[in-house]
């Protein structure tokens, strides 16, 4: 499902739900494949239940799946059950692959 755009401003600009919503961040130290660097931060949108990854500095912005919101106070406790042990994978190398891994499962 991985869809990919220039950057922040493009992603939310196609949907403007995105940038209206709340958000749960999951981390800033994500490593695509094969690489050290750029790092990547991981977000989740509460009002679409898209999870997506932003280069740091203004980078690209890839759409990594949709994990519909929660309908109780905390819309993202069934993300966080899919995620679960994602704290410790961050710093891994190509840890996006782990968070893609875990969302088509």
């Amino acid at each position: 499902m991985q869809k990919a755009y220039a950057n922040i401003e493009d992603f939310y600009a196609e949907n403007e739900e995105r940038r209206r919503s709340g958000e749960a961040d999951y981390g800033v130290w994500w490593t695509a494949p094969g690489q050290s660097w750029p790092k990547w931060r991981v977000s989740y949108i509460q009002k679409t239940g898209e999870v997506y990854a932003v280069q740091l500095n203004g980078g690209q912005v890839k759409l990594l799946g949709i994990v519909p919101p929660d309908d109780a106070p905390i819309y993202y406790q069934t993300l966080d059950r899919i995620l679960i042990g994602w704290s410790g994978v961050i710093q891994e190398p190509g840890s996006l692959d782990w968070i893609q891994a875990r969302l088509k499962s």
